[in-house]
């Protein structure tokens, strides 16, 4: 209701002779972007002023809340009637209406449409047609569950700068070429895809990566990257093959993480740190990044190569300020104590020296992760000199909480706590 306060106050001023009638173009407007697109459509009712008002908005959504049939004659009816630019469209799905995308992508790309928004919600995917690669005047586009056919002649989305997918299919162009032929792209997501092969992402001018599913490879060329959230999903572990050709060679955190000169803010999902861990892991890493103060991984405690990866990244962030760590154990021997923790004294004081907050997240019920969330607890808190609070989320022993207020801390601000989620760390 905050958003309709100065609406109604603009209203009240208005409250003489026929004040439906005598609003201003601008506020009517207003009226007509919190309504649906029916209830925009009844306006016209209202008096002889508002008949063809609603003609003329910039935004038309759609909601399917009904047939198909009956969804696709109201789409078909308001773009009949529709006069000036449609800078704005959204429409959520239930099911695709293949046949009637044709002619309304034509419509749109005729009509200067700069946000485009399709979301549908059914088993079957939403076929685009290859029109929708005429709408020059892009800025934003988000689509899930979409089939994407480009043309051969397509020449990029040059004004694009927001550009979202989920479970789509890109057919007569790749990922990566789709990327590098949007040249003021600020902001990349990609969710639930599969790319053969090795995904580039070339985009001198993103900001905020998010990618997560299946990849053979990855190459980031991304120099204004502030924000990166990177998961790597793979059910046959297909990357492996990929990356052996490589092993020996050069690490994969300086492969694919060291043209991120200007990262503030890491999330490293599921099988990305095992992809992290592939390859040679260095004593002391060839990459610094400066500006990252940010980091959220995933430690599975009993492989010493994802343990040596994480740490890694961790001594590559000399000014650290948030860490968040999620515990995994997938069966092996306990590691960390025993081989990983003693290798760190030669780095103690410098690991986590500008570290403020930790968040030690207990995602699995196993003995052992007790203990190692102990032993890395521990750590922190003997190394680190700012630490202001250490988190524990999700985990409600009593004997663990009383261990952990024994252990001595470096620095005096050091406070502990029980937290039952965590759920909006890292959230831009």
């Amino acid at each position: 209701m905050g958003g309709l306060e100065p609406l109604q106050s603009r209203v009240k001023h208005n409250l003489h002779g026929d004040y439906i009638s005598d609003l201003p173009d601008d506020l009517k407007q207003e009226i007509f972007l919190k309504l649906l697109i029916k209830d925009v459509v009844r306006t016209s009712i209202l008096s002889s002023k508002w008949k063809d008002s609603w003609t003329s908005i910039p935004t038309l959504a759609f909601a399917q809340k009904s047939t198909d049939s009956k969804l696709i004659k109201l789409v078909d009816n308001v773009l009949m009637v529709h006069c000036g630019p449609i800078l704005n469209f959204k429409l959520f799905l239930k099911h695709p209406c293949n046949e009637a995308m044709g002619r309304w992508m034509l419509i749109l790309s005729r009509n200067g449409v700069r946000s485009f928004d399709l979301r549908c919600s059914g088993d079957e995917k939403c076929k685009i047609p290859s029109r929708f690669f005429s709408c020059v005047a892009l800025e934003w586009v988000l689509m899930s569950c979409c089939i994407i056919n480009a043309p051969r002649t397509f020449q990029g989305f040059k004004l694009l700068r927001t550009i979202g997918l989920e479970n789509c299919n890109l057919i007569g162009i790749s990922i990566g070429n789709l990327v590098s032929c949007c040249p003021l792209l600020e902001k990349l997501g990609l969710h639930k895809f599969i790319h053969q092969g090795c995904l580039h992402i070339l985009a001198p001018n993103l900001i905020q990566l998010y990618l997560y599913g299946e990849f053979h490879d990855i190459c980031i060329e991304t120099p204004k990257l502030t924000f990166g959230s990177i998961g790597l999903y793979s059910r046959n572990r297909d990357y492996k093959k990929s990356i052996a050709k490589k092993e020996g060679k050069e690490s994969n955190i300086t492969r694919v993480l060291g043209y991120l000169h200007n990262i503030q803010k890491l999330h490293v999902i599921e099988d990305f740190i095992d992809y992290l861990a592939m390859g040679p892991i260095p004593e002391n890493p060839p990459t610094i990044f400066y500006e990252l103060t940010e980091i959220d991984v995933p430690l599975c405690c009993s492989v010493q190569d994802k343990i040596a990866a994480a740490f890694c990244l961790f001594k590559s962030a000399p000014n650290l300020k948030k860490l968040r760590i999620e515990f995994l154990y997938y069966g092996g021997e306990d590691q960390l104590p025993a081989q990983i923790l003693s290798k760190l004294k030669a780095t103690e004081g410098c690991l986590f020296k500008c570290l403020e907050i930790v968040n030690i997240v207990h995602v699995q019920n196993n003995v052992l992760l007790a203990k190692w969330m102990l032993e890395f607890a521990k750590l922190v808190l003997n190394t680190a000199p700012v630490l202001q609070k250490l988190n524990v989320i999700n985990f409600e022993d009593a004997t663990f909480f009383t261990k952990l207020e024994c252990f001595p801390k470096l620095s005096k601000k050091a406070e502990i706590a029980s937290v039952k989620n965590d759920k909006d760390w890292l959230i831009m």
